[in-house]
């Protein structure tokens, strides 16, 4: 008898409780514009040349990639002192990929306008790929990597 009422008290709460699938949803769409926030402010630290701002931003083993070119966080801060960004524009549609509870990918299409020192102001329209880590509580940005840009929207709907 014992039995059988744990088990009935056991299925009542099951039904009670909405199953964990339909909990990650909002925090999966949460995280999505938490983390688009934190790659907005990136944007804005370049545009602006905030390089003490992208400094703190950046971890110290952050890797990315432009155009085949790879740069580690010191050379990032010595590529912004010489580039000028004068506008950006962040896709509408982008999407979120949970690797796992600390790590998630960030897939997005941005059209730049800028030049590098003594270069011709160009236009460049990129599809871009951040991967977040969460280390200490806090999510960081460790590689971010930008691939040509000529197909549709990435991720729609996630």
């Amino acid at each position: 008898m014992t039995t059988r009422r744990s088990l009935v008290l056991a299925g009542l709460l099951g039904l009670a409780v909405p199953p964990a699938r339909a909990q990650d949803k909002p925090d999966v769409a949460a995280l999505r514009e938490q983390i688009m926030a934190l790659e907005k402010e990136s944007w804005e630290y370049l545009r602006t040349r905030d390089r003490a701002a992208m400094r703190r931003f950046l971890p110290d083993d952050a890797v990315l990639i432009f155009s085949g070119q790879r740069y580690d966080k010191d050379e990032m801060l010595a590529h912004m002192a010489n580039y000028r960004l004068d506008r950006y524009e962040i896709g509408p549609t982008y999407g979120l990929r949970v690797i796992g509870p600390d790590a998630a990918v960030l897939i997005y299409r941005v059209t730049s306008r800028g030049a590098t020192r003594f270069d011709r102001t160009a236009t460049d329209k990129v599809l871009a790929t951040s991967l977040y880590v969460r280390r200490n509580g806090r999510w960081r940005a460790v590689l971010y990597q930008e691939t040509p840009s000529t197909a549709a929207n990435p991720g729609e709907g996630q």
